[in-house]
């Protein structure tokens, strides 16, 4: 297939320019700044007859997305990642004709992404504030799909995410790293510090009766003289995020190489190395997405997801579809999965109903996670074929070996179609595993911003080794 006939569609799409000089460290750090600080803005500020609304089962969602439900971003950057995805996927699986290797098929992928991502605001902003039926608290029994407030929140929220997109386009051309991971970073973050540290419970403990922070509580109980088993159980989701915080530390810095040599000079080589987190987070942000669009399914069979109806007054395919829901989500029929492991929880283990559903969402996960993982390598040029093909056009071989491609590709087949199922299975187990301690800001949020957080630090020294002289970004391929 063919996308040339979208390009008489890009003029419509506003671009942002990239820079004709040097952007200097401090000036990115600006933007970058300057970025963050509107995401968290845009985070509270909520559509013209929208009132707050209290979705804490579906935080895995908001935080994958980088979304606030309610708000002008309740689909967050969701609409940016599909499009991102999809077409990834269609170029690498070469179901969509188009060269990357030179700039007009580059802009032409740009542009064609942009659109896809404005449909799929509309398209997801639609599904949020009708599944939710978000502005029914003002509208109470005139609430209708048709109604123009409802209207004009959908238009608001599909907006917020169309305006992300630009600041992402902002931090990438103009700032730091991504603006993507940037958010989803920003987010996590937030969400682990107020966690732990929040003291709004202090100041008022009437308007903010819920939020207190971890070690507040902890602080609070040792005054009071409460049980110190209890209060010493407090620490245990913040002790959890600390294990899986550094755990996933170690393993993003875990690789193996393998030796190289340029054939034409002796003596001279390097190394190609393979991650243990080989498929980075990208598997397990695919089944966590999946499984947190699958917590929406209900709204698809009509039930009202904020305040769904008893099951005696469900028929038989919305009760059907909230089974399935229930048991390949970690939130089931009066019970949660998360936090199970805690101390506190684990009695709960004793219910064969929350057992079948731990057998029947852990399995599942996974097994979303290797194919997501193996497909992923396949079609993004991550494969054996893929990587001999570039070590070969690099003029370089492994030492011992004749230059070949196919000697290449099979030295490579002995590491890499074994890495790519362990590094899924390990993002996916890492992942389950902070769940079920209940560690802050969910186990896929965890992986994601230790992931965003050490790509950021590597940007971020490239940056000041390149402001330290000309020559290095001459060196580097800075303009």
């Amino acid at each position: 297939m063919n996308l040339e006939f979208v390009r008489p569609f890009l003029k419509y799409i506003p671009e942002i320019k990239l820079p004709k000089r040097h952007v200097a460290f401090k000036e990115k750090l600006i933007w970058t700044s300057v970025v963050l600080v509107l995401f968290f803005v845009m985070g509270n500020v909520r559509p013209i007859g929208v009132s707050a609304v209290d979705l804490g089962q579906y935080q895995q969602f908001q935080i994958i997305f980088a979304s606030n439900m309610g708000s002008i971003i309740s689909v967050g950057i969701g609409p940016i990642v599909t499009a991102s995805i999809v077409l990834q996927l269609l170029v690498g699986s070469k179901m969509l004709d188009i060269d990357l290797t030179n700039n007009e098929g580059k802009a032409l992928f740009q542009g064609t992404q942009k659109i896809l991502t404005v449909l799929i605001s509309f398209f997801e902003a639609t599904f949020i504030v009708m599944g939710f039926h978000l502005g029914e608290k003002l509208l109470g029994t005139a609430w209708a799909p048709t109604h123009p407030i409802v209207l004009s929140a959908i238009f608001q929220i599909a907006l917020g995410s169309i305006l992300l997109m630009y600041l992402d386009e902002i931090v990438s051309k103009w700032g730091i790293g991504s603006g993507i991971g940037l958010f989803i970073a920003a987010g996590v973050s937030v969400h682990i510090i107020s966690g732990s540290l929040g003291i709004l419970g202090w100041i008022d403990p009437t308007r903010f009766k819920d939020q207190l922070g971890i070690i507040p509580s902890f602080i609070n109980n040792l005054l009071a003289g409460t049980d110190i088993t209890v209060t010493l159980l407090l620490l245990f989701p913040l002790v959890a995020t600390i294990v899986v915080f550094l755990i996933a530390v170690y393993a993003e810095s875990m690789r193996l190489e393998i030796p190289l040599s340029y054939g034409g000079v002796r003596g001279v080589g390097g190394r190609y190395p393979l991650k243990f987190f080989y498929v980075s987070n990208i598997p397990v942000i695919l089944a966590s997405a999946l499984i947190a669009n699958v917590q929406m399914l209900p709204a698809v069979v009509g039930v009202n997801l904020q305040n769904p109806p008893p099951a005696s007054q469900m028929n038989p395919i919305q009760t059907a579809v909230i089974t399935f829901t229930h048991f390949v989500t970690t939130r089931g029929a009066g019970h949660t999965l998360d936090s199970i492991l805690n101390p506190g929880n684990i009695g709960q283990l004793a219910n064969p109903i929350v057992i079948l559903h731990l057998i029947i969402y852990a399995p599942v996960f996974l097994l979303l996670c290797v194919l997501f993982g193996k497909f992923w390598v396949e079609t993004t040029g991550l494969g054996a074929d893929r990587v001999a093909e570039q070590i070969e056009q690099g003029g370089m071989q492994i030492p011992g070996f004749r230059r070949d491609k196919r000697v290449v590709e099979r030295v490579l087949n002995r590491y890499i179609p074994q890495i790519t199922i362990i590094s899924s299975l390990s993002v996916g187990m890492l992942a389950v595993g902070a769940d079920l301690l209940g560690a802050m800001g969910t186990g896929t949020g965890i992986l994601l911003t230790v992931g965003i957080l050490y790509r950021l630090y590597e940007e971020i020294q490239k940056e000041q080794m390149a402001d330290m002289h000309p020559a290095f970004r001459k060196f580097m391929g800075k303009a």
